[in-house]
């Protein structure tokens, strides 16, 4: 067995539970009551850096554990840690995703850890600033709002900070405080900002050498001399990086892997991303192998261990968040290939290399985006398509032309917006000087529509959470309530991620990602403050084309003699005793299939929607910027909305961002890349997913050239975004009856991998139902 199967076979282990980190959090906030808040979170990752357990795995390469013994989940009970505190028992349990749970751990986590939170977590901040958005948000059907947990979801400036090394951090923090005081400065934001500067470069240099020391004793022991000299070479490389600015290719993947583990420290698990990979560290790479001093294979193995480090670390979800964020992902994106500042194609060799890792290891970490524009190399995209029609369901593609047009649109500076990446599952960001914080909500579009037909009502509780609206009677009629229940839905929505936002700056500050964005260490603000060049807070749309097949089926179904009253009475009773109207309303023109009388509906909900978002202003002085994916909620969400003139019925899932509704792709691939393609995504500049499910006929080499096609033909129609599935539903349904068998079966959900055992059942349910397309 070699070293890249010994690691990867590593992470089959059940996870665990850790409350290592939330231990010596919270023993540092206790201890710092009454300091500034962001010298208290500078001095309490200090701790955690210094003091957190340690190890290193036989055979790595690349060395940072975020937690004892992985796989494992880290608790933040300052965020919604503590949601799991009534479920201790139940974890290890639960049909998927079991987290072990030590009875000792679960001891002091009850006794010591949760009482001090109690009233001090994000939540309990918030909520007497917005007790009418919350009881909307308990509700679980309207509107998710994850900045309660933190903020996370950035992509970090790895070049801005390779070019220094964080001793020039050190120094320079201490320089500027020095040049305030001289100037009689002892307060004020730029003052304190400077001191945690200084906390959290030390306490990074520190936790580097560490691992150097570690690697050195570890080696003393060892007799396997070719492992010896590997463990003395890591503890070279940790003695220099991340102090120091790298000079090798491995220097530089290990100086990123530290930074990454220790932001997972201070930042929760979701979308921490790495950005444009292959762009800063090529030149490392190009160096080493023109100089002799690594070979393609050692650059293979050096990638192929950050990759699975990656993999060490799985949310700690709740019963309720499994079913809106299934999947155990930690969406650590990176993007690939796509054009340099300038426009050009800047694809390179370590692109190819990268992307041969993924297809190689084929794990749900990382997420791996591939940019592509009009100039990308015909023999890279006969690899892309190699790589799909492998059955590698691991990639996702970004359409370069159009993810500049959309992030111009929001003010982006051209050589920023040619340089953008990926975060988390498909949101687009300039590159390492932007504060995207891209997955502050998801919005239930189809519940604004559900109140619209019923006077602000939710059918299936009773809530009346939407504006009272008439009950309508002609289809303008009901256009013109949803607009007004959506625009009333978002205004909430804003204003809850405003409070939460001021509220991750309050007592939340990041001083550690303050220093990996730049623009924040020149200004002496932390990033939650505003400190980025950029600053946008990005809201999900869910179901949007729910609410346009409806609109279709309606204009339809009144064509046909039905009056309005009649729809929205069949769709209250769930189409009990309504046969041949719900069979109007399902074979009426749908999304999906190039069909303008459906398409045209789903773009007015999209671009209204995406109007509404974009022209409000958030807390750190930006906008806030429209997405169109679901995570998984378009299940959970699905599960609380009642049937749709569409023809969906109560509790069934939403479509999932710009694919078509379940079994309504009824004109294969090619009528969804069509109908896609319709969509105004320049309006969409937080960004939008497109599964395309294909049926196994496309696997192996007949299937590279459809695919080819297919990507072209995207590419061409001006699609933002684009991933594949290529699965075959009795081997879903296997996988369900026998889930041991088919533990790496990776699947592709709404921007993001997974393994199939590991989602829900519903999840599966819907995978299964969605993967019989065809061409």
């Amino acid at each position: 067995m070699d070293r890249i199967e010994t690691l990867v076979r590593n992470l089959a282990k059940p996870p665990r539970l850790s409350i290592e980190r939330a231990k010596l959090y919270t023993d540092s906030m206790r201890n710092s009551e009454g300091e500034p808040m962001i010298l208290r979170q500078a001095k309490a990752l200090k701790n955690i850096l210094e003091n957190i357990p340690i190890q290193i795995l036989d055979d790595e390469l690349i060395v940072g554990t975020m937690l004892p013994n992985p796989p494992g989940a880290i608790l933040f009970p300052e965020g919604v840690g503590l949601r799991l505190i009534n479920e201790l028992d139940t974890l290890p349990k639960r049909e998927t995703n079991r987290l072990l749970v030590d009875e000792e751990d679960a001891g002091v986590l009850r006794e010591e850890i949760a009482p001090y939170w109690q009233k001090r977590t994000i939540e309990a901040f918030s909520f007497p600033l917005m007790p009418d958005i919350m009881s909307v948000l308990y509700t679980g059907s309207v509107f998710v709002l994850t900045e309660l947990a933190g903020i996370s979801h950035v992509a970090i400036n790895y070049p801005y900070l390779m070019r220094r090394g964080f001793r020039w951090f050190l120094e320079e923090s201490e320089r500027r405080i020095k040049e305030l005081e001289e100037n009689g400065v002892y307060e004020g934001e730029e003052y304190v900002f400077y001191h945690a500067a200084r906390i959290v470069s030390e306490a990074i240099i520190n936790y580097g050498l560490r691992y150097a020391e570690l690697a050195e004793r570890i080696a003393e022991e060892t007799e396997n001399e070719t492992r010896k000299d590997e463990l003395l070479k890591i503890a070279e490389i940790c003695r220099k990086v991340p102090a120091e600015k790298p000079e090798s290719f491995w220097e530089a993947v290990q100086f990123l892997w530290l930074v990454q583990s220790a932001l997972h420290q201070e930042n929760y698990e979701q979308a921490i991303s790495m950005g444009r990979i292959d762009q800063y560290l090529y030149p490392y790479y190009y160096r080493d192998l023109k100089e002799g001093r690594i070979d393609k294979h050692k650059a293979f193995e050096i990638l192929a261990n950050l990759w699975i480090k990656t993999n060490e670390i799985v949310p700690p979800f709740d019963s309720l968040l499994e079913q809106f964020f299934s999947g155990q992902t930690t969406n650590q994106a990176l993007t690939i290939g796509g054009c340099d500042i300038y426009g050009r194609d800047a694809t390179n060799e370590l692109t190819y290399l990268m992307l041969e890792v993924t297809n190689r290891l084929r794990l749900r970490q990382p997420n791996v985006h591939v940019r592509v524009s009009k100039g990308t190399p015909e023999d890279f995209l006969v690899k892309l398509a190699e790589v799909i029609a492998s059955g590698c369901n691991a990639i996702a593609l970004f359409n370069d032309e159009v993810a500049v047009e959309a992030l111009r649109a929001m003010g982006v500076r051209d050589e920023d917006a040619w340089n953008y990446t990926t975060v988390g599952c498909v949101e687009i960001a300039p590159f390492g000087n932007s504060f995207t914080s891209s997955d502050a909500a998801l919005i239930n579009v189809a519940k604004a529509l559900e109140y619209a037909m019923n006077e602000g009502k939710d059918v299936q509780f009773g809530h009346e959470f939407g504006v009272k609206t008439e009950k309508p009677k002609t289809l303008e009629e009901l256009i013109e309530n949803f607009r007004k229940q959506l625009a009333h839905i978002i205004k909430l929505v804003v204003k809850g991620c405003n409070i939460l936002g001021y509220a991750n700056a309050e007592i939340k500050p990041t001083p550690l990602l303050s220093l990996c964005i730049e623009d924040c260490f020149e200004e002496g603000r932390d990033v939650t403050r505003g400190g980025a060049r950029y600053n946008f807070t990005g809201i999900q749309a869910v179901g949007v084309a729910d609410v346009g097949d409806s609109l279709a089926a309606i204009e339809r179904a009144l064509e046909a003699g039905y009056t309005m009253d009649e729809i929205i009475e069949a769709c209250k009773t769930n189409f009990v005793d309504n046969e041949e109207l719900h069979r109007i309303l399902i074979e009426s023109p749908k999304y999906g299939n190039d069909d303008d009388r459906a398409d045209k509906y789903t773009r007015m909900v999209l671009e209204f929607y995406c109007d509404e978002v974009n022209r409000h202003r958030n807390f750190r002085g930006g906008y806030f910027a429209a997405g169109c994916y679901p995570m998984t909620t378009n299940v959970g969400f699905g599960f609380l909305t009642s049937a749709l003139p569409s023809g969906r019925r109560s509790g069934e899932p939403l479509n999932p961002g710009v694919s078509p509704s379940t079994g309504m792709d009824r004109e294969g691939t090619t009528g969804v890349i069509k109908s896609a393609s319709k969509i105004n995504y320049a309006k969409i500049p937080n960004g939008a997913s497109l599964t395309l499910n294909l049926s196994e006929d496309v696997l192996g080499s007949k299937g590279v050239e459809i695919i080819k096609a297919l990507i072209k033909s995207a590419l061409d129609l001006g699609c933002m975004h684009a991933q594949f599935n290529i699965l075959k539903a009795d081997v879903l349904k296997k996988a369900q009856e026998e889930p041991e068998k088919y533990r790496w079966l990776l699947v592709r959900v709404a921007g993001w991998s997974a393994y199939f055992v590991e989602l829900s059942k519903p999840v599966q349910d819907e995978i299964i139902r969605r993967v019989s397309c065809k061409l």
